[in-house]
């Protein structure tokens, strides 16, 4: 979350830091991509299935999932 946010603020108000951070990340892969068959993969599995663009909303889940088990936890 915290990361998303910064990138987003770096990137200004014109600018897509996802987009950019897959055209980073796209670069490395056609570099080092061979060395890391598992993430090559993953990445591209992602690129297919349109599944970018979803890190801050899963990102704010994993921290809601974690209040709601804290809250729980203190509850009993």
């Amino acid at each position: 979350m915290r990361g998303i946010t910064q990138q987003a603020r770096a990137a200004g108000p014109a600018g897509d830091p996802e987009a950019q951070l897959g055209a980073v990340l796209g670069h490395l892969m056609q570099s080092y991509g061979e060395q890391f068959p598992a993430l090559t993969g993953a990445l591209a599995s992602a690129a297919q299935s349109g599944e970018q663009d979803q890190a801050w909303e899963f990102g704010l889940q994993r921290i809601l999932d974690g209040l709601a088990a804290l809250i729980d936890e203190r509850a009993r």
